[in-house]
């Protein structure tokens, strides 16, 4: 098959946007191959082909990883139930979701619950220190995000391109007024999945509404209250962060987390300040 023209490829990208999207968003929902060909406007004869081609993975197996992953993040994070996690996950029942589980991870639910953290068992902890939290409770407004998807280590080199490329888009569309948030949307824990499949968007916020082209999307960020943390220092200190939140934070707080995306917030840019001065916020969704 020859290369394809830029316009074709834009016209894939985008259409994939959404599908992942609805993928994302409708993950406790029965999901079938005629109802994604659907909403990406390709025939179902092709549209699996080409999302293997686009996002490396068969809808298949795409939706059943994030699927399990998801129930591996509840099992750590909340006090769900097996029977609530299998209705958030789209599986029949607990047992469905056990054997799955199971098949997947090499442990069953129960058994990787009591597990301080999966990653203790391959993760010197010596190697995480425990960090000193600081965090206060704001209420955040909804926000429309302009993305660009990576799917890769995070932080890893195409970050960087992809980061350059979202933003000369923004700044050519007239996007950007100077009161833009510049956000980060990490899908996926890398203690759970391989590091190389991490979804991770990153945003630009909009005041206004607009219709994006090719490899860049809309999300949208509900109205909510979080927990926010700030780190002061390069972005390699994220990873050990986000490891004491969930690990001494959350356990001993007076919270429940709320069924929304945590993200990030860039308050500098590296280019202009020091390395030890950029400043990161992260915020929890809180009840």
């Amino acid at each position: 098959m020859g290369k394809m023209r830029p316009e074709t490829t834009n016209h894939y990208q985008q259409r994939l946007n959404k599908t992942v999207d609805y993928i994302n968003r409708h993950l406790n929902q029965t999901i079938d191959l005629e109802t994604l060909s659907a909403v990406a406007g390709i025939s179902s004869y092709h549209f699996h082909r080409i999302f293997k081609a686009y996002i490396g993975e068969t809808p298949g197996g795409f939706i059943s990883r994030l699927r399990l992953e998801k129930a591996a993040q509840y099992l750590q994070v909340s006090k769900k139930n097996l029977t609530e996690i299998a209705e958030l996950t789209g599986y029949q029942n607990q047992h469905a979701l056990s054997k799955a589980f199971k098949k997947h991870f090499g442990v069953n639910p129960s058994s990787f619950r009591n597990m301080h953290n999966f990653f203790t068992s391959h993760v010197n902890s010596g190697k995480h220190p425990d960090v000193e939290l600081h965090s206060e409770i704001r209420h955040e407004n909804h926000k429309q995000l302009l993305y660009i998807r990576i799917i890769d280590q995070y932080g890893a080199k195409s970050y960087n391109a992809a980061w350059e490329k979202l933003l000369k888009y923004a700044s050519q569309n007239g996007c950007l007024d100077g009161t833009n948030d510049f956000i980060g949307l990490s899908f996926d824990d890398p203690n759970i999945t391989s590091h190389e499949r991490c979804r991770f968007y990153a945003c630009v916020s909009l005041k206004k509404k607009f219709k994006p082209e090719g490899e860049f999307g809309i999300y949208h960020l509900k109205e909510g209250k979080y927990c926010v943390f700030t780190l002061k220092g390069s972005y390699s200190g994220l990873a050990d962060l986000y490891n004491a939140i969930y690990r001494q934070w959350l356990p001993s707080a007076n919270f429940e987390l709320r069924d929304s995306m945590s993200f990030e917030k860039y308050l500098n840019s590296p280019g202009g300040v020091p390395e030890e001065e950029i400043l990161t916020e992260i915020y929890i969704p809180i009840q």
